[in-house]
């Protein structure tokens, strides 16, 4: 049977959540870890450390970030170069921000560092990192928030590497209490147009912002409600409501739909409240959010919001709702990641739960051509669409055949009047899908299958 020191974690290939106990480190303040497109294991870290998928520490990464233990915060975050299938970048911001890059296609697969520990931003950083797609759908932006400031950093990650002159934003809350600065969290929305900062202690407030996914400029900020030390935040799949989790056991949601800045935080709701504390909370990619308790006897299970688009106690929140074998989830508490991937991929916008506007299935005289080969595939398809007016708005979105939105894995290029996909099937399951292709006033529809 598990033990409390083993590291818990969830398969989600068939589709429904999985316990699964590994043996790698039991490191309390493990707090980052990267897949393969079929979910293999490619590195995890800890506030210091890199280990590959054997669980061996990567001896030639050293020592990455800085010495010292601050709590289990989102403060590490693996991030793939884009368009790249072998290089991940490392970041841990542990006083100050930095980067390891590994190329796992070195030490028979199981990574080598082959650039150590580039400091970003010196101290003082909070253990605080996020990331989200750029709105090209490939570029990835990673930003961090400065101790004792009220400035953001985001750095735009491309296919060229890491741009090392950050979008800087001075916006929102000064957060300098000692002792509790490096808790909390920063959360993006899954279309990335929202961005929501939650601190520890009992002084700074959470604020939610808007994000511009294409500069990387935070604006518009909203002062939410401070509880005892707020330290989870996630958005709902369809990027409708805002749930914050705190220290003191109370579970929040905030209705972004509720109107203008005041409307949105009057609209807050205690879902419930236990004699318990929260660390953080994360998407899944079946599109509940789950909650780690902090204290005994809640911490041998997950909480889970199963219907989180929903509002108020409709969202259907579960304590205690999944055992963990033995194992306590305090001891890691989720790793971070790049939450877009669960809904773009590596595909343009719109994200998981947008609204098309300003598309009708008039076609005009340049007509677009959707085509794919091979169809039916099995691991990948190309896909041609050509007749696009240049002037026009490009998206695609893939549903399975009830009309679900799917998280599929999609790159594109430019070519002559046109555009092409790379479809990758990623964890879809075998069956018939429909790809939608959309233009200001055009749409084309073709079934894609998967063998």
């Amino acid at each position: 049977m598990p033990g409390a020191n083993d590291v818990p974690g969830l398969d989600f290939n068939s589709g429904s959540p999985v316990v699964i106990n590994s043996g790698i480190h039991p490191l309390f303040s493990t707090t980052s870890s990267i897949s393969d497109l079929n979910g293999n294991l490619q590195l995890y870290g800890s506030y210091q450390s890199i280990y590959d998928r054997t669980d061996n520490f990567l001896l030639d990464a050293g020592v990455v970030g800085d010495s010292g233990w601050i709590g289990i915060n989102p403060r590490n975050l693996a991030v793939p170069l884009p368009k790249s299938h072998n290089l991940i970048y490392y970041f841990t911001a542990q006083v100050s921000l930095k980067y390891t890059v590994v190329d796992m296609n070195l030490n028979n697969g199981k990574g080598q560092a082959i650039v150590r520990n580039v400091t970003l931003e010196k101290m003082p950083m909070e253990a605080k990192l996020a990331a989200v797609h750029h709105c090209n759908g490939s570029d990835v932006w990673i930003v961090g928030h400065r101790w004792d400031t009220n400035t953001f950093y985001a750095y735009l990650l491309t296919d060229t590497g890491l741009n090392s002159i950050p979008v800087t934003t001075s916006i929102g809350p000064v957060a300098n209490q000692q002792g509790y600065f490096q808790a909390g969290n920063i959360k993006f929305s899954p279309n990335g147009n929202k961005m929501a900062i939650v601190f520890g202690g009992p002084v700074t407030l959470p604020h939610l912002f808007d994000f511009d996914k294409s500069t990387g400029i935070i604006s518009n900020p909203i002062p939410l409600k401070k509880d005892i030390s707020d330290r989870g935040v996630s958005f709902s799949p369809d990027n409708s409501k805002l749930y914050i989790s705190t220290n003191n056991g109370f579970l929040i949601q905030y209705d972004l739909l509720a109107g203008n800045a005041t409307a949105i935080a009057n609209s807050r709701k205690v879902i419930f409240n236990i004699l318990n504390s929260f660390m953080n909370m994360q998407m899944g990619r079946d599109g509940k959010i789950y909650l780690s308790p902090a204290s005994m006897p809640n911490r041998l299970y997950l909480t889970v919001i199963h219907e989180p688009n929903k509002l108020d106690t409709f969202c259907k929140a579960q304590i205690d709702a999944i055992y963990l074998n033995g194992a306590q989830g305090v001891n890691t508490s989720f790793m971070n990641t790049v939450e877009s991937y669960f809904y773009t991929g590596t595909s343009a916008y719109p994200c998981y739960g947008d609204t098309l506007t300003d598309v009708t299935n008039i076609n005009d005289k340049n007509e677009i051509t959707v085509k794919a080969y091979p169809n039916p595939f099995g691991d990948y398809t190309t896909i041609d669409v050509t007749g696009i007016n240049p002037q026009d708005k490009f998206e695609y979105q893939v549903c399975d055949i009830t009309g679900r939105l799917c998280a599929a894995q999609i790159t594109e290029n430019d070519v002559w009047n046109g555009k092409q996909l790379l479809f990758h099937k990623a964890r879809l399951p075998t069956g018939v899908y429909l790809l939608t292709v959309r233009t200001r006033n055009q749409s084309q529809t073709i079934k894609l299958s998967i063998l």
